[in-house]
């Protein structure tokens, strides 16, 4: 499959052909193993990366050395968009936590294609919604609820990922200690997210 398939399949839209075939000769896949650094905090990014198969995560590191999720990235999503938004380096590091199949856009290609297709750029613009929604989601939940809501929140907003990230980064994403999630789950342990 090409590229520019992925993206309309991923994106829930239909590319211009003209557009489709810039896409597919300037833009490569790329694979990043588990547990690759994909970005570093004080890097600069010039990409974009839409993710096929895998899962990533954004992270600080406090003044202690812990290092603080931030976000997770998976299937039909993207990562590395901070660049974009700020054109300075980036303020947390980026981790793969699973192998990662990837399409690699170079914000260049991506500022030419949003001026000439419609279409994309409003699934892009879409998207920075969907993560402004999802960090709103998450300080409202700091704010308001208790660890064990929060955990419930997360699976509902990730029932995709919560099997498959380790507990530790779950916690420090909903702000717990890892142990406190250890004890959740397990009064948890019949409980369904649907």
């Amino acid at each position: 499959m090409k590229v520019s398939n992925y993206l309309e399949q991923g994106l829930g839209i239909k590319i211009d052909e003209n557009i489709a075939d810039m896409i597919n000769e300037e833009v490569p896949f790329v694979e990043f193993p588990g547990k690759h650094i994909a970005l570093l905090e004080g890097m600069e990014s010039t990409n974009l990366y839409f993710i096929i198969s895998g899962i990533v995560r954004g992270y600080y590191i406090d003044e202690h050395g812990n290092d603080i999720t931030k976000c997770f990235s998976s299937e039909n999503e993207f990562f590395s968009s901070e660049g974009l938004r700020t054109a300075s380096v980036s303020s947390f590091t980026i981790e793969c936590l699973e192998d990662c199949q990837c399409i690699r856009l170079s914000y260049g290609l991506l500022y030419r294609v949003m001026k000439k297709n419609e279409n994309l750029k409003n699934a892009f613009i879409k998207c920075y919604l969907q993560e402004i929604k999802k960090l709103e989601n998450k300080a409202k939940n700091l704010a308001l609820m208790n660890a064990e809501e929060r955990y419930i929140d997360f699976c509902k907003q990730y029932p995709h990922l919560h099997e498959r990230v380790e507990l530790k980064h779950i916690a420090s994403y909903i702000g717990i200690r890892a142990a406190s999630l250890s004890r959740i789950r397990k009064g948890m342990k019949n409980t369904s997210f649907n």
